[in-house]
Parts: C-alpha cells; structure tokens; sequence
C-alpha cells in the first residue's frame, strides 16, 4: 500500500471513503471501509428498523457501543434516550438500583424515589455494557424485562412497564459464560435474538489509516493544521498487532500528536511496543485475561489497589474478576 510522500493527510483528501454503506458514509463514528467492518454496518442496518434485542460480541476497544449507537441512530427509537451501563463498573449489591430504581425506604439511606436506568431509557435503547458481569440475581429480574417488559423497582410492589430496546455487549464468549454457570441460559436466549461480531482491528488493517486520520482531524486544535503521518509512520501502523484495537489507535494518535515535531509524526513518535506475552498456543480470552491478573497480583504481593492500577480497571472491576476466576483466595508471594 503506497500512501505517497504527502502521507496520511494527502491520501485522504483524495476520496477514502468513510463505510461501503451508502447512507451512513458522512457518519464519523463508523469509520471503515474493509469488507470486515462492511459486514458488521450491513448486520447493524438490518436490525437497526426491527426491536429485535441484539448482542454485539468484540474485544475490548473493538468499539460495540459505536455499533449500538448506530443502531440506536437508524431505528423508529431514534428520538428517545440512548442510555448506556456498564456492568462490570458497578458492585453487585448497587447494580440492581442502577437498573431498576427504588422507592423511598426501600434500604437505609433511600430518602427519596430514584428512577432506575431502564426507566430512564423509556422510548429508546439501553446499552448493558459487559452484561456477563452482571449478577445473577440482576440477570433473573433482567430476563423478567425481557420476557414480560415490566419489572419492580427495589422495594416497590408495583409493577412497571419497560418501555426499552435493549442493546447488549460483551468481551467474553457468552457461551463459555453460560457452560462456567456465570451466565443464565434463558437469559441467553433473550439476549442473542440477533448478534454481530465487531472484528479485532488487526483483522480489518485496511481501517487503520482512515481512522487514524480521523482522530488527527478531532484531536487538532481549531485553528491549527492537522498532523501528517510520514510513510514510515503509516507502515508502523499497519504492521503493529494493536491488541487495544480502535481505543488503543486513538490513544496512540493521541500521543503522538504531543511527541512530534512540526506536525509531522515519525515512527518514534507512535510509541509503539509489542504486547506481552500471553499463554503460548491459546487464544481463549478469559484464560488470558486470568493469567494477566494472576500475573499482576503476584507482581505486587497481592496489593489490590496497585494491580487495578497497573491493570488499567477499577477495584470493583478487578474484585469481579477476581472473583470470576478463582484468584479471590490467592495467596500473596513473598
């Protein structure tokens, strides 16, 4: 692929498209044009006009809610709310009231009425983010919305209509969630009515380039000229696995910008480093993510605080997935 000596900016301006679907190609939230990330906007456009309840499945970074989102956008819910959780964010025992809401009184501190995030979404979609890190006791009174489109708020006794399209998404396989006794079966088939895959960024390497210009145009200064990649930088891209996938693109562009010298970005600008190792011949990603957090903790004698942080997650997030793993009870090493 010759990009030419203007680089990124100067292929640009000669007609990348932004999708190969018609009527979302001014849309600068799906960008791509590879057959990949084609297939996953002609997946989206057919259940975008039905209430089809839809599971989007990707790695992290891959970009689900964009897919959501643009769902949301093309469906007759258009004019209602787009409300996004998500559920690996949030300790068990608060999920629920997140969810469905409260009454006053219904545990100490519930002074007053609080409106629940489905309530919230009436007439539009709600988005549940990792919904394989919710409860099960959460996933029961879920699966009742889904089925009977009413639930209750904690501590009321009267029931409520759900007024919502729900749009789910997740960075484990759901079946392996459900065969591990994390994930209800019923809740399952609710869920997976219609279900898209987003691609890893390094199956869809034709994407790179028109994403990457596309966040050097967001991340320049009004006023200011957008960066240039040198060929060279191009080439780094296109070669590098991106294991963070489009959040990882971004935040390398983002660096980038701040690294180079008179808005042209060199390879050594990027910053680029090959991934760590993960367990050879495997390519189960809860296998991976668990040696990575035993890894950590071991690293740092079991200090939770430093391995959320060295992680990159939150406490609650490492807690469940310590939990989800067996490694609650791992015993610090000297």
């Amino acid at each position: 692929m010759n990009w030419g000596p203007m680089g990124i900016s100067g292929a640009m301006t000669k007609g990348a498209s932004l999708s190969s679907i018609d009527d979302v190609r001014h849309d600068d939230r799906v960008i791509g044009s590879s057959r990949a990330w084609s297939e996953v906007i002609r997946r989206a456009t057919q259940v975008a006009a039905r209430e089809a309840t839809t599971c989007i499945h990707g790695e992290s970074g891959t970009g689900k809610e964009v897919i959501a989102r643009f769902i949301h956008q093309r469906s007759p819910r258009l004019r209602g709310p787009f409300v996004g959780i998500n559920c690996a964010a949030l300790p068990e025992h608060l999920i629920e009231s997140e969810l469905f809401g409260f009454e006053r009184g219904a545990f100490t501190g519930a002074l007053q009425y609080k409106p629940g995030q489905i309530e919230l979404a009436a007439g539009g979609v709600l988005f549940l983010d990792e919904v394989t890190d919710m409860p099960l006791g959460a996933q029961a009174k879920l699966l009742r919305v889904l089925q009977e489109r009413e639930f209750l708020r904690l501590g009321g006794t009267r029931s409520v209509h759900a007024n919502v399209r729900v749009v789910a998404a997740s960075n484990r396989d759901l079946n392996d969630a459900v065969a591990r006794g994390h994930f209800r079966t019923d809740l399952y088939y609710r869920l997976n009515v219609f279900d898209i895959r987003i691609p890893p960024l390094r199956e869809r390497r034709d994407d790179i380039v028109p994403l990457a210009s596309s966040f050097l145009r967001d991340l320049a200064n009004p006023g200011d000229c957008v960066p240039v990649l040198t060929p060279d930088a191009i080439k780094a891209l296109l070669e590098y696995d991106w294991p963070g996938n489009v959040r990882e693109l971004r935040n390398v562009i983002e660096r980038a910008t701040i690294l180079c010298d008179d808005g042209v970005i060199m390879p050594r600008d990027l910053s680029l480093y090959a991934a760590p190792a993960g367990p050879s011949n495997s390519t189960e990603l809860w296998l991976l993510e668990r040696t990575t957090i035993q890894r950590v903790m071991n690293q740092v004698n079991g200090n939770k605080a430093r391995a959320s942080k060295q992680l990159g997650i939150s406490r609650t997030q490492l807690y469940t997935r310590l939990r989800r793993y067996g490694l609650d009870r791992l015993e610090p090493h000297c």
